[in-house]
């Protein structure tokens, strides 16, 4: 906000523009960790970012959220990602866990969004999944 004078009288401008916030740049950070992909979604679905290599549709996500209503039918029929079957590991509070051969990814919710992270056999799940559930952290720490 900016105040004046205007014929004799104290006015105020107000200089406030929209920004509009880019999600990428949550991805592109877990890339830094050495993942090999990210997307974040809303938990109402929508796609908010992706960054890397990721093949993975908004059919396959929610089947990914789903697990957390009910795990038991996650396990049952694993986690399709792209073409590739994942074998769901572990489904905690707030994290999934999932691999396929040397491939895998860590889910992780906030209130409002998923943040999935893909890593090869270059990285070791640990890492992927620090980075993730550190992402999903953060933006939980920030309202998200």
């Amino acid at each position: 906000v900016i105040y004046g004078l205007q014929e004799g009288r104290l006015s105020q401008k107000n200089t406030k523009t929209k920004t509009k916030m880019s999600w990428n740049g949550y991805t592109d950070k877990i890339l830094k960790a050495g993942l090999k992909g990210a997307v974040i979604y809303g938990l109402q679905g929508g796609k908010w970012a992706s960054s890397g290599s990721v093949s993975i549709t908004d059919k396959q996500v929610a089947t990914v959220v789903g697990g957390w209503k009910d795990a038991n039918a996650l396990r049952k029929t694993n986690a399709m990602v792209g073409n590739k079957k994942y074998f769901v590991l572990q489904i905690l509070e707030s994290a999934i866990y999932a691999k396929a051969g040397d491939l895998g990814f860590c889910a992780t919710k906030t209130g409002k969004c998923i943040i999935i992270g893909f890593y090869d056999k270059t990285l070791q799940a640990g890492k992927a999944n620090q980075a993730v559930e550190g992402m999903g952290d953060f933006l939980i720490d920030a309202g998200y």
